[in-house]
């Protein structure tokens, strides 16, 4: 007779614990695969990217929806410091306006694909219209800082306006519209942008 105690089972702080790397895994496999083009990827391609089997991707994640939401919340974490202006509101107005066409163009170069999905799925997924909301807030909330020395010396309406264009003209769809439809180049991006903040800044 075996008299082999059994083994012990695995302690639910484990199971938790590898459910939420097999979860991560799983994201960022997803983020990557957006990022090389693959827009949305098959649930194939995220577990073979993942090293996950396709199972395992329905038992981490209830549905498809669950798994985009949660990719759209993670990639905002993982690009955030694209997010941010070096520097912010230090130094003369031209080596400013510099830096943030530069911050600008970088993150949207860097991060386009993903940032087509997450407004493509923002249409129809309130919570996603809320986090693309806050992140437009926040980058309108670092244009008033960066150009503090210029917007203060405006009344509450003006300084308002020049802040919502300014975030408009340098915005994601901006951006995209430029690349695609007007076919500029990154050089012609840069200097068309340098030269309306200018003006907008110096008027």
């Amino acid at each position: 007779m075996n008299h082999t105690p059994p083994e012990p089972a695995e302690p639910v702080d484990g199971r938790r614990a590898r459910r939420e790397r097999g979860r991560a895994a799983v994201v960022e496999a997803t983020i990557d695969l957006v990022l090389e083009g693959f827009s949305p990827p098959t649930v194939e391609q995220v577990a073979d990217r993942a090293g996950v089997s396709t199972a395992s991707v329905f038992r981490y994640f209830d549905t498809l929806d669950e798994l985009r939401d949660e990719t759209t919340r993670r990639y905002y974490q993982r690009f955030a410091h694209l997010l941010q202006i070096s520097d912010l509101g230090v130094g003369t107005l031209d080596v400013r306006i510099r830096r943030f066409v530069d911050s600008r163009h970088e993150q949207y170069a860097v991060t386009a694909p993903m940032a087509r999905m997450v407004r493509n799925r923002a249409s129809k997924v309130a919570a996603l219209q809320g986090i693309l909301h806050r992140h437009r807030a926040a980058m309108a909330a670092d244009i008033g800082t960066h150009f503090a020395a210029e917007l203060d010396e405006l009344g509450a309406a003006a300084r308002g306006d020049l802040v919502g264009t300014i975030a408009t003209l340098t915005s994601f769809e901006a951006w995209s519209e430029l690349t695609e439809d007007h076919r500029r180049t990154p050089a012609q991006i840069r200097r068309g942008w340098i030269g309306a903040l200018t003006r907008l800044l110096t008027g």
